[in-house]
């Protein structure tokens, strides 16, 4: 049996059941250790003045304030109170005591101890107290103190003169709890030692939890183990910020569960391990060291919790404890919108589903209206709301959207600007720059409803960061298309932001007769075998066994190609009456079909933000017809409604840009008659694959696919 203390003592004599809990099963605990920690800033600090590491009082005060932040008590609920523990210090340093030793520890092998102050010339002994003066803790404070005179006199051969206790609140005689130990104190000290050793020692041996505590402690973690002995099991969940914390029984079959649940294997797996055995694939959440997990998952603990119960036999009664702390501001909003748009049923359903639920995922097919639905849920709340986009265009798009319909002015902090308004719209970019401003993680520890939009990029290392400073949100919305990943990794978006509480497909919206049904055709063989054959002759170095490199076959098959881009140029030139936006991936891609297509422009990254609204706004009242973009920036959330053709001529491999891009050409207007997207079923080993996985998310989304040769294009 290792070394027992005063504090594990004490807890053996007064609640075995907990000691045995906390010592022997060494079952993890929930605590708040706010008040612990502000004991603990006092404590170091009086420690280096006794210690006289720091002559002035100023230079002091400095360190605490730093110890202060160190262990985030300006976070805590006693930001407040800081100047009162300060004053406690300086109470510490007026005793103006003669000290020896700080924190002296005395070890044997039954027993340690550390006691704050000691001079052993006059052997004197003293604790720091930063709680209130009572009679109960003043009873147990003189059986440590008797404790601390047994372990001095076992290790120098002295009994102390006098042991006092101070507590820092109070100055005069009221502070001071102290009397002069007798042979007789330290040997009932010892004796009481010993006989909670032995009697700890027999429960270890014959292995049986003790039974029942007299009377409960209020400060107990432990309680809904005891209350679960019976028919009932009780948990305890605990909402601290970006976690949720459980209290109560987690056995070895709930610990798997909740492990094997709350975990996935990366999709790559099997080729991470080929390349290295011992290559971690496994991205796990159940935190059971702490016994937490991210917030996202909450729905999905109450199930596994409920499921565990039923196989249990046993009703499961379960507490949610939220220890956030919520901004309280209301803000006025309208009745209704204001630019009198009503939102249509799948909506309204929509939105009282995510109010059921406060964290959630709205899956809605593009064109579906999902930023209205956002909006009204901003109207509803009237609470302080940050909307994270991850586009310049569709951040000012969005602010436009909400400022015409709530009537309200809406912050914006990106493309330079730098505005915090009640509700304010951002740029991932621009958070994930500043988020180390004091100033902005104060911000972000106000939000009350946090929108994500495009939810499927909420996976992103960025998104994550950017997350855990939101620990006041208490509604976290996640709106996409496809709330899905290509690469596997969807739990990481259920982490942040929930799980589906809606699901509306392309599909449905246009059999409700909300979106124009698609004409979606793939290009074939406007290469023949021949010139496959040439392409990749031409797109290799000519080295011995060597590695088909993929830039150079894009470069060639993609890029360069003379005949697909022949393709894209004779598709504008018979459809001039037509708003066609054309998708790329390289810069280089564009230029060259911008300087082919006459009365185009190319809207690209490298763009300067002028000129990018500017070709954005002309494209969208019509004074261009024919834009040329990258990939990355139209395929996702930009609403163009005229928009007459989509062609995807950027060769891409991933099935939720695919759905996204048909997405922006599906949206009803006046006068819009139907909706076209072009794209190709390319040759060469590199690209057949990736046509072919394009075709199948569109088909598997519900929609007809065309293939046509090249010579019906001409």
């Amino acid at each position: 049996m290792r070394p027992t203390s005063f504090s594990q003592n004490i807890m053996f004599e007064k609640y075995p059941r907990q000691w045995y809990y906390q010592y022997i099963k060494k079952i993890p605990t929930i605590s708040d250790y706010t008040y612990a920690n502000a004991g603990t800033v006092v404590h170091k600090t009086l420690e280096q003045h006794y210690s006289k590491i720091y002559n002035n009082i100023d230079a002091l005060k400095t360190q605490f304030k730093l110890l202060w932040k160190k262990y985030k008590l300006n976070e805590s609920i006693l930001k407040n109170k800081e100047d009162e523990y300060w004053l406690m210090v300086v109470n510490g340093i007026n005793l103006n005591i003669e000290l020896t030793s700080r924190e002296l520890k005395i070890f044997f092998s039954d027993v340690v101890g550390y006691i704050d102050g000691v001079n052993t010339k006059d052997d004197i002994l003293l604790d720091w107290k930063s709680s209130t003066r009572t009679k109960i803790n003043e009873e147990e404070y003189k059986i440590q103190l008797m404790f601390y005179a047994y372990l001095y006199n076992r290790k120098f051969n002295r009994i102390p003169k006098k042991v006092a206790v101070h507590y820092l609140k109070y100055s005069g005689s009221k502070g001071e709890l102290s009397f002069t130990p007798t042979e007789k104190d330290v040997q009932q000290a010892e004796d009481w030692h010993l006989t909670q050793r032995v009697n700890m020692e027999r429960v270890i041996m014959h292995g049986k939890i003790p039974s029942k505590c007299k009377e409960c402690n209020h400060w107990c973690p432990y309680t809904n183990l005891c209350d679960s002995d019976g028919k009932e099991l009780k948990y305890d969940i605990n909402i601290n910020g970006n976690y949720i914390h459980i209290d109560g029984p987690i056995s070895e079959i709930l610990n798997i569960q909740l492990t094997k649940k709350f975990s996935y294997e990366l999709k790559n797996a099997y080729f991470m391990k080929k390349h290295n055995p011992h290559a971690r694939t496994v991205i796990g959440f159940w935190d059971n060291r702490n016994r937490k997990l991210p917030i996202g998952f909450l729905n999905g603990l109450k199930k596994t919790l409920n499921d565990y119960a039923e196989f249990k036999k046993k009703t499961l009664e379960l507490n949610i404890i939220d220890k956030r702390e919520f901004d309280k501001d209301v803000i006025e909003m309208p009745e209704e919108f204001i630019n009198g748009m009503k939102l249509r049923d799948y909506q309204q359903e929509a939105v009282n589903k995510f109010l059921e639920e406060k964290i959630a995922i709205l899956e809605i097919g593009t064109g579906g209206g999902k930023t209205e639905i956002a909006i009204e849920l901003i109207r509803r709340l009237k609470i302080k709301t940050l909307f994270i986009v991850d586009k310049i265009e569709l951040m000012r798009q969005t602010k436009k959207r909400i400022e015409d319909s709530l009537g309200i002015e809406v912050g914006q902090l990106g493309s330079g600007v730098i505005d915090i308004k009640p509700i304010t719209i951002a740029t991932v970019q621009t958070l994930i720059k500043n988020i180390t401003n004091s100033r902005l993680v104060i911000y972000l520890r106000s939000i009350k409803f946090c929108i994500f939009d495009e939810t499927h990029k909420v996976a992103a290392r960025s998104y994550w960061r950017l997350s855990q400073q939101l620990i006041n949100t208490e509604y976290r919305l996640g709106i996409s298309g496809t709330a899905y990943r290509d690469d596997g990794n969807d739990m990481m978006i259920n982490a942040v932001v929930g799980y589906k509480s809606f699901d509306l497909s392309s599909k449905k919206l246009i059999e409700m007769d909300w979106l124009i049904k698609p004409q979606i055709k793939f290009i074939d063989s406007y290469i023949n075998k021949e010139e496959i054959k040439e392409l990749e002759k031409n797109a290799k170095t000519g080295l011995i066994n060597e590695t088909p490199n993929y830039s150079n076959y894009y470069n060639k098959f993609i890029t360069q190609n003379k005949k697909r881009n022949a393709v894209i140029l004779n598709i504008v030139n018979k459809n001039k009456d037509k708003k066609i936006l054309i998708l790329v991936k390289l810069i280089e891609h564009g230029e060259l079909l911008e300087s082919t297509i006459s009365g185009s422009k190319y809207l690209h990254g490298s763009v300067s933000k002028n000129d990018r609204k500017t070709m954005f706004d002309d494209f969208f009242i019509g004074k261009i017809n024919v834009l040329i973009s990258t990939i990355s920036i139209f395929a996702e959330g930009i609403d163009i409604p005229s928009l007459d053709m989509v062609i995807n001529a950027s060769g891409n491999k991933g099935d939720v840009k695919t759905v996204q891009v048909l997405g922006r050409v599906l949206r009803k207007m006046e006068g819009k008659k139907n909706a076209q997207y072009i794209d190709f079923m390319d040759g060469s080993r590199f690209f057949r694959g990736a046509s072919l996985a394009r075709k199948k998310i569109l088909e598997r989304e519900g929609h007809d696919i065309e293939v046509i040769e090249y010579e019906e294009t001409k």
